[in-house]
Protein backbone atom coordinates (compact mmCIF):
# COMPACT_ATOMS: atom_id res chain seq x y z
CA UNK A 1 0.00 0.00 0.00
CA UNK A 2 1.41 3.27 -0.91
CA UNK A 3 2.65 5.80 1.72
CA UNK A 4 -0.59 8.14 0.37
CA UNK A 5 -3.27 5.53 0.93
CA UNK A 6 -1.75 4.41 4.06
CA UNK A 7 -2.00 7.70 5.58
CA UNK A 8 -5.59 8.42 4.60
CA UNK A 9 -6.42 4.96 5.99
CA UNK A 10 -4.89 5.67 9.35
CA UNK A 11 -7.09 8.69 9.60
CA UNK A 12 -10.19 6.80 8.49
CA UNK A 13 -8.85 4.36 10.95
CA UNK A 14 -8.21 7.20 14.04
CA UNK A 15 -12.08 8.32 13.30
CA UNK A 16 -14.13 4.64 13.51
CA UNK A 17 -16.00 4.15 16.37
CA UNK A 18 -14.95 0.51 15.87
CA UNK A 19 -11.92 0.71 17.04
CA UNK A 20 -10.69 -0.09 20.29
CA UNK A 21 -8.99 3.34 21.86
CA UNK A 22 -5.58 1.36 22.41
CA UNK A 23 -4.86 0.80 18.86
CA UNK A 24 -5.28 3.95 18.17
CA UNK A 25 -2.90 5.72 20.55
CA UNK A 26 -0.03 5.97 18.10
CA UNK A 27 -1.70 7.93 15.71
CA UNK A 28 -2.74 10.13 18.49
CA UNK A 29 1.00 10.45 19.89
CA UNK A 30 2.26 10.96 16.60
CA UNK A 31 -0.21 13.17 15.72
CA UNK A 32 0.53 15.22 19.19
CA UNK A 33 4.26 15.63 18.51
CA UNK A 34 3.52 16.75 14.85
CA UNK A 35 1.94 19.65 16.51
CA UNK A 36 3.49 20.39 19.59
CA UNK A 37 6.91 22.85 18.72
CA UNK A 38 8.98 20.20 20.95
CA UNK A 39 11.39 18.28 18.31
CA UNK A 40 14.12 16.18 18.34
CA UNK A 41 15.72 18.65 15.59
CA UNK A 42 14.64 21.94 15.94
CA UNK A 43 13.98 24.11 13.45
CA UNK A 44 16.48 26.71 12.93
CA UNK A 45 19.17 23.74 12.08
CA UNK A 46 19.52 23.96 8.56
CA UNK A 47 15.50 23.38 8.25
CA UNK A 48 15.95 20.01 8.80
CA UNK A 49 13.15 20.29 11.90
CA UNK A 50 10.40 18.21 9.78
CA UNK A 51 12.77 16.10 8.64
CA UNK A 52 12.40 14.16 12.01
CA UNK A 53 8.16 14.35 11.69
CA UNK A 54 8.57 13.00 8.59
CA UNK A 55 10.42 10.53 9.95
CA UNK A 56 8.43 9.85 12.88
CA UNK A 57 4.94 9.42 11.22
CA UNK A 58 6.58 6.87 8.54
CA UNK A 59 7.37 5.08 11.30
CA UNK A 60 4.27 4.99 12.83
CA UNK A 61 2.63 4.12 9.62
CA UNK A 62 5.01 1.49 9.32
CA UNK A 63 4.25 -0.13 12.50
CA UNK A 64 0.44 -0.17 12.11
CA UNK A 65 0.91 -1.48 7.98
CA UNK A 66 -0.66 -4.85 9.44
CA UNK A 67 -3.57 -2.92 11.16
CA UNK A 68 -4.04 -0.45 8.61
CA UNK A 69 -3.97 -3.63 5.52
CA UNK A 70 -6.36 -5.19 7.48
CA UNK A 71 -8.84 -2.73 8.68
CA UNK A 72 -8.92 -1.56 4.34
CA UNK A 73 -9.44 -4.73 3.47
CA UNK A 74 -12.58 -5.37 5.88
CA UNK A 75 -13.62 -2.28 5.06
CA UNK A 76 -13.10 -3.18 1.11
CA UNK A 77 -14.71 -6.57 2.27
CA UNK A 78 -11.65 -8.12 0.24
CA UNK A 79 -11.51 -11.65 1.47
CA UNK A 80 -7.67 -13.43 1.08
CA UNK A 81 -6.08 -16.57 1.19
CA UNK A 82 -9.61 -18.23 0.43
CA UNK A 83 -9.04 -22.07 -2.02
CA UNK A 84 -11.99 -22.07 -4.14
CA UNK A 85 -12.80 -24.24 -7.47
CA UNK A 86 -14.21 -23.41 -10.50
CA UNK A 87 -17.01 -25.87 -11.73
CA UNK A 88 -18.57 -26.06 -15.21
CA UNK A 89 -22.00 -26.00 -15.45
CA UNK A 90 -21.91 -29.60 -17.22
CA UNK A 91 -20.89 -31.30 -14.12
Amino acid sequence: MSFIKRASTAIKYLLDAKVPFLKKIWIILGLIYLISPIDLLPEPILGFGIIDDIVLIMYILAKLAKDLDEYINKENKIIENVEYEVKDEKD
